[in-house]
């Protein structure tokens, strides 16, 4: 595998944008337990370690993809870089088996509790990678299989809050409300890549638009991103925050909002694009405004 064909692959697939949401992710559980464990915040090597252990297990949640939906991307998605030949599997899955060398290491450097978190969550995303045992039953009920992968990131919350934050303060402390937010933003996400005009449906390619109709994806969609902006204004009450953080949450909510009633009263496929984007921005705008704001003190 040439390192022109993998940088083809990550820009892809895993491209530099959904590295830098991961790091930012990881920033904003070691700010959040960081001061509460009483730690500088300031970022060292240890940190950035962190950071790429945490973007490489999302790596190779990425990879457990490529394998369970090889084939069907074979047929619906010929150009791929991975379908095309240009990559194969069999170097993903060493690369993926090989982060997890650094994760485990990273996570001993933290001490027990991290490296217990770790391996519930190593655990936990082999059942994904196994489709729970039921991989028909699960894909045939498309809402229930997003739940039940999404309930990865709390998990990874957890894991990476075992590693800064004194034991037994997670829920009291800010911990609970970052899984929360992490479960309801991910899933926001994951609905709103999935959604599609009525005339920009394909055959045999799943989205939540087909299984819950156009309208019923959209409202989908803006309710659960409304659910996690109320666990975020919560966060953000807890760490302090001024008006200005809640009134970007806001303006980004009724932009969302807006957009997706465009798109609603005029079905186009750049619409629903475009507000899929506003939703990454708010998950995104979310992680940024907990840092910002972890600066005080709970």
């Amino acid at each position: 595998m040439s390192l022109t064909n993998f940088w083809a692959y990550l820009r892809e697939r895993f491209p530099v944008v959904n590295m830098a949401l991961f790091a930012i992710l990881f920033g904003t559980v070691f700010t959040v337990a960081g001061r509460v464990g009483g730690q500088p915040l300031g970022l060292g090597w240890g940190e950035i370690v962190g950071m790429a252990a945490t973007i490489s297990f999302f790596f190779r949640l990425r990879v457990f993809d490529e394998i369970k939906d090889f084939a069907s991307d074979a047929v619906l998605h010929p150009g791929r870089v991975l379908q095309s030949g240009r990559v194969t599997l069999a170097p993903l899955r060493a690369l993926a088996w090989a982060g997890a060398l650094l994760e485990v290491g990273w996570s001993a450097s933290r001490g027990l509790p991290a490296v217990l978190g770790w391996a519930a969550l190593l655990g936990y995303s082999l059942l994904m990678r196994y489709e729970f045992g039921a991989p028909a039953w699960l894909r045939a009920r498309l809402l229930l299989y997003a739940f039940t992968h999404m309930l990865i990131m709390p998990l990874v919350i957890g894991w990476l809050w075992l590693a800064y934050a004194p034991a037994g303060r997670f829920g009291a402390e800010g911990g609970s409300l970052l899984a929360l937010l992490s479960l309801l933003g991910g899933f926001a996400f994951e609905l709103a890549r999935k959604i599609r005009t009525p005339a920009a449906e394909r055959a045999g390619v799943d989205s939540y638009s087909r299984s819950l109709g156009y309208g019923g994806a959209v409202a989908a969609v803006l309710a659960v991103l409304l659910a996690g902006a109320g666990v975020q204004a919560q966060l953000l009450a807890r760490l302090g925050a001024g008006w200005g953080a809640f009134g970007l949450l806001a303006a980004l909510l009724l932009t969302t909002v807006a957009a997706y009633g465009t798109a609603l009263a005029r079905p186009r496929e750049a619409l629903v694009r475009a507000a899929e984007k506003l939703v990454s921005l708010a998950l995104l705008t979310s992680y940024v405004g907990v840092i910002v704001s972890g600066q005080q003190v709970l």
